[in-house]
C-alpha cells in the first residue's frame, strides 16, 4: 500500500492542502500538522478531510503536537499517530534498549520569509488625447527602463531544522495496544544495535526523498503601468447584436419614460399692489341647447360679489338617456370685478345676471370648489424673477431624478447614462412674475428616452483600444468613465455618446515563457533574470519548505500570478 506524506504549513491555505489529498492516488495519506496551523481554527476542514476519505477509500491519519488539532481529529474519527512507548520490564532477563523518545513537539514556524524583486522607476509616461482617426499608424508604447535597486532575497521556512528529524520518525512510529510482549532474547551487541540501524536509515531515506520532492515555489509579479487619460467616440445601437470594433458600436436596448413634477415655493418680494382676486368655477347648463358666453360674462356669488370670464366660451347643451337628463358642463377660469381681499372668497354658487329675465336664467348656474386668492390692495408679497426661476429648477432637478430612477429600474443590470437628454415642457404656475401671492406653485412635464448597454461591452471596447496602442492590459481598478454629449438618431435607434477615459494599463506579462526560464534558478538567478525584465515592476516569490534554495524543475510546483492592482 503506497503512502503519501502530506506537511501541513503553519500559513497553508486549506483549498491547496485538500486539493493536493483530493488528487493523490496513494491509498494511505499522512498528515503532518504543526502548532498554531491556520487549518486547524475550523472543525470543518476535519470534516471535509474525513468525508473525502470516506468516499475514495484512503486511509487517513494524522500526526501533530496540537491538542485543538487532535480534538478536532477525534470529533471526526480520524486516527491520530503518536510515538510509541518502550517499557522496561522488572525481569532480569529482558534485554534492556536505548530510551526511545516522544514525538517532539513541532515548533511554531517562522514568520514567511520571501523573495522580493522590485524596481524603482520614474513616473510612467501617460497616454494623453488618444485619439484614434481613420487611418493610423500603430507605434507600441514603450517602457523606459531605469536604474533598479537589488534584489532581497527571502526564504520562506517551515518547521525548525533541529525538530524535522524527530518529525518524520514519528510518521512511521505507530502505536499498536495489540504489541505482544518484548520476548526474552540472548544476543550479543550488534544485533541489539541493528533496529537502530534500521530505523535510522529509514529516516535518512524519508529525509531524502522530501527534500528532493516537496519543493514548491509562488510567484507574485507586479508588472509595470501606464496612465491612461483619452477619449472614446462610441454609439450603441438597437440594431447592433454584437461589439463592433472598427466602428465602436455596441448592442443596445431603448427605453423611455414620461413624467411631471410639481412644487410650491414661497413669494420674497414685496411692492404696493392693488390686485383682483381669481380662480376657477364650473358652469352647468340644465336646458337641452348649448349657450356662449362672450369674454367678460358676469358671474354673481351668493354675497353678490362680481367675477368675469376671462374668454368666451360655449356651455354644452343638456342630455337625455330615457327619462335621465345629465347638465352640460364646462369648467372655466374667473376673476373679481374689483381688487381688494374682500373678494378672497371661499367655495361657493353663482348665477348669471346677465340671463335675469329670461327663461334661461333657471337653467345656467355655476360653482366654484376651491376659493378666490390673490385679491389684494397695499403692500403685498409678490412674485420676482429669482423665484420662479429656483423654483423651476428645483422642479425640473426633482423630475430629472425620478426619469433617471424609472430608466434604470427598467434597464436593470443594462447601463443608463446619467448624462441622457430629457425633453422638458414649458413650466406651468398658478401665479406669475410680480403677481402678489403668498405661495405659488410650479409644474413640469418631462420626456426621456435612451438606450441602454453593459457596461462590460464598453470594457471590451477600451482592451481593444489600449492594446492596439502597445503591449497593454486594462486596469480595471479605479478607471473612471464619463460621458458627455448623447445624441439620438432620427429614428432613434442609435445613440453616440463621448467617454472619457481614465485609469491605469499594466504591461503584459508572458507567464508561460518565465514558467519555463525559471525552473532549476537558484536564488542568485532568480533576481537577476526579474531585475532584466522590463515588463516587471516587482515580483515576489516563496520558496517553500524551508530547505528548499532553488525554483522545482517539476512545472507543477510552481504557481505564477500576475497582480496588476
Amino acid at each position: 500500500m503506497s503512502t503519501k506524506i502530506i506537511h501541513v504549513l503553519k500559513n497553508e491555505n486549506f483549498d491547496e492542502v485538500f486539493d493536493l489529498f483530493k488528487n493523490t492516488e496513494s491509498e494511505e495519506v499522512i498528515f503532518i500538522f504543526p502548532k498554531g496551523s491556520k487549518l486547524a481554527r475550523q472543525s470543518q476542514h476535519f470534516t471535509a478531510i474525513k468525508r473525502e476519505a470516506d468516499s475514495s477509500g484512503k486511509h487517513v491519519s494524522i500526526m501533530t503536537s496540537d491538542p485543538i488539532v487532535e480534538q478536532f481529529a477525534s470529533q471526526n474519527k480520524i486516527e491520530l499517530i503518536k510515538s510509541p512507548e518502550i517499557k522496561k520490564h522488572d525481569s532480569p532477563t529482558v534485554i534492556s534498549t536505548s530510551e526511545q523518545t516522544t514525538v517532539e513537539q513541532y515548533a511554531e514556524s517562522e514568520p514567511d520569509i520571501q523573495l522580493a524583486a522590485v524596481k524603482t522607476t520614474t513616473m510612467p509616461k501617460v497616454i494623453k488625447d488618444i485619439v484614434r482617426p481613420e487611418y493610423e499608424t500603430k507605434r507600441p508604447i514603450k517602457i523606459k527602463e531605469e536604474t533598479t535597486n537589488p534584489f532581497d532575497v527571502e526564504i520562506t521556512r517551515g518547521i525548525k531544522e533541529e525538530k524535522i528529524a524527530g518529525d518524520i520518525t514519528s510518521v512511521w512510529a505507530r502505536t499498536n495496544q495489540d504489541t505482544a510482549r518484548i520476548k526474552k532474547i540472548k544476543a550479543s551487541g550488534i544485533f541489539r544495535k541493528t533496529p537502530f540501524f534500521l530505523a535510522s536509515g529509514a529516516v535518512l531515506v524519508l529525509i531524502l526523498v522530501l527534500y528532493t520532492t516537496l519543493g514548491s515555489a509562488r510567484i507574485i509579479i507586479s508588472p509595470q503601468k501606464q496612465d491612461l487619460n483619452f477619449p472614446l467616440k462610441i454609439s450603441a445601437s438597437s440594431l447592433a447584436t454584437s461589439v463592433d470594433f472598427d466602428f465602436n458600436r455596441i448592442p443596445g436596448q431603448r427605453f423611455g419614460y414620461k413624467d411631471s413634477e410639481s412644487g410650491t415655493f414661497e413669494a420674497t418680494g414685496q411692492k404696493d399692489v392693488a390686485q383682483k382676486a381669481s380662480g376657477k368655477i364650473t358652469i352647468y347648463n340644465k336646458g337641452f341647447t348649448t349657450q356662449r358666453l362672450v369674454a367678460t360674462t358676469r358671474f354673481k356669488s351668493q354675497d353678490g360679489l362680481i367675477f368675469r370670464i376671462p374668454q368666451t366660451i360655449t356651455v354644452p347643451a343638456a342630455t337625455k338617456t330615457g327619462t335621465v337628463a345629465t347638465e352640460g358642463v364646462i369648467e372655466s377660469a374667473v376673476y373679481a370685478d374689483r381688487p381688494g381681499p374682500e373678494y378672497n372668497i371661499a367655495p361657493t354658487t353663482f348665477s348669471v345676471p346677465g340671463l335675469e329675465g329670461t327663461p334661461k336664467f333657471e337653467d345656467f348656474y355655476a360653482e366654484s370648489e376651491k376659493p378666490m386668492t390673490g385679491g389684494v390692495i397695499g403692500l403685498s408679497k409678490v412674485v420676482t424673477e429669482e423665484d420662479f426661476i429656483k423654483g423651476q429648477e428645483a422642479v425640473t432637478a426633482k423630475l430629472k431624478e425620478k426619469i433617471l430612477q424609472s430608466l434604470n429600474d427598467q434597464a436593470g443590470e443594462l447601463k443608463i447614462l446619467d448624462s441622457i437628454m430629457i425633453k422638458f415642457d414649458p413650466p406651468i404656475s398658478n401665479a406669475k412674475v410680480g403677481e402678489a401671492v403668498e405661495n405659488f406653485q410650479i409644474t413640469v412635464g418631462g420626456t426621456a428616452s435612451t438606450l441602454a448597454f453593459r457596461e462590460s461591452d464598453i470594457l471590451e471596447l477600451i482592451k481593444n483600444y489600449i492594446s492596439q496602442k502597445g503591449n497593454l492590459e486594462l486596469v480595471e481598478k479605479n478607471l473612471t468613465l464619463n460621458s458627455t454629449n448623447p445624441q439620438n438618431n432620427t429614428d432613434n435607434t442609435t445613440m453616440t455618446f463621448d467617454m472619457q477615459v481614465s485609469g491605469q494599463a499594466a504591461v503584459k506579462v508572458d507567464q508561460e515563457k518565465i514558467l519555463k526560464d525559471i525552473q532549476g534558478m537558484k536564488e542568485d538567478a532568480i533576481r537577476d533574470y526579474f531585475k532584466n525584465m522590463k515588463e516587471v515592476e516587482s515580483a515576489r516569490i516563496t520558496l517553500s519548505p524551508f530547505w528548499v534554495k532553488s525554483i522545482p524543475k517539476d512545472q507543477t510546483r510552481i504557481k505564477i500570478s500576475i497582480e496588476k492592482e
